[in-house]
């Protein structure tokens, strides 16, 4: 009888260590929102990549990733030859059908998978062969069971401005939907999803040259508070705002939040804009009371 209880004792450990091994992987908001970047980049064919070093990614104001693209892909790209891609000299697989109008090319093929699973996909594709809609429905034997979908649009650069995904079934009730939305400023990606908000720089090899360019709204080092103090203490006037540039806005109140809650309980009065000499990894100077 003993041995029957040791036994089970074994066991029962055995499984509930198993089942800790066996616990679902969540990611994180940061996890998702880097991912959701990364769709925004590849829907773009990676043109935003060309002539660039290094991707950094910003949540809340403070750097959460940074990418080295030299190396980031698997094979080197040729971007002249992507840039001139288009349908006429799109690479077209050889099981697929194809259907153009003035306006797009349309893709169509099967795909069969276990289970006696079918899928029909079908990709519509703009003039300079960016995708517009991939679309793959399911059918289980002669039985439909759902259609996924993309849903890509562009501004006049050919730059996706919206994701929307789609998964809908024949219960409607069922169906899914999520958005992803992308704003371009310059060298900048603001990207937003249910998740949040992902800034993502693109840096060129000359943000790192040996002469770096000042930036007008930063701070130069050394930074001398005593004489701030003289200046702008008693009365803060344009001028001082010129000299000595704050942090302002949306990005005040998120990284202050984030100063009270993991550095000190204390807001900051200010936040100040450090030149760093070019280099993408922002630096700050905060005070408080």
């Amino acid at each position: 009888m003993r041995v029957i209880l040791i036994i089970f004792m074994f066991l029962s450990s055995t499984v509930r260590c198993i089942s800790q091994d066996l616990q679902v992987y969540s990611p994180s908001k940061k996890d998702k929102l880097s991912t959701e970047a990364y769709e925004v980049f590849r829907t773009n064919k990676f043109l935003d990549f060309k002539d660039k070093d290094s991707l950094i990614e910003n949540i809340d104001g403070f750097v959460n990733k940074r990418t080295n693209l030299n190396t980031f892909f698997q094979h080197k790209k040729d971007w002249e030859k992507i840039q001139k891609e288009d349908t006429t000299s799109f690479a077209k697989r050889e099981n697929a059908k194809y259907a153009y109008n003035a306006n797009s090319m349309i893709e169509t093929y099967l795909e069969f998978g276990s289970y006696n699973v079918r899928k029909e996909i079908k990709t519509v594709y703009n003039p300079k062969s960016f995708v517009l809609l991939y679309e793959k429905k399911y059918f289980v034997g002669k039985n439909y069971n759902r259609t996924e979908s993309i849903v890509n649009e562009y501004d006049n650069q050919n730059r996706v401005i919206k994701i929307t995904k789609r998964t809908e079934y024949s219960k409607k009730e069922n169906n899914e939907e999520s958005v992803i939305r992308a704003r371009y400023e310059n060298e900048t990606v603001t990207i937003t999803s249910k998740n949040g908000s992902v800034v993502c720089e693109l840096v060129g090899s000359k943000t790192f040259s040996k002469s770096p360019v000042k930036l007008k709204s930063a701070l130069a080092l050394p930074f001398d508070y005593y004489k701030y103090m003289e200046e702008c203490y008693l009365e803060e006037s344009k001028k001082c705002f010129e000299k000595y540039p704050r942090v302002e806005g949306k990005e005040l109140k998120s990284i202050s939040n984030l100063i009270y809650k993991k550095i000190n309980k204390n807001t900051p009065n200010a936040i100040y804009r450090i030149d760093n000499g070019g280099f993408a990894i922002r630096n700050l100077y905060f005070k408080h009371s």
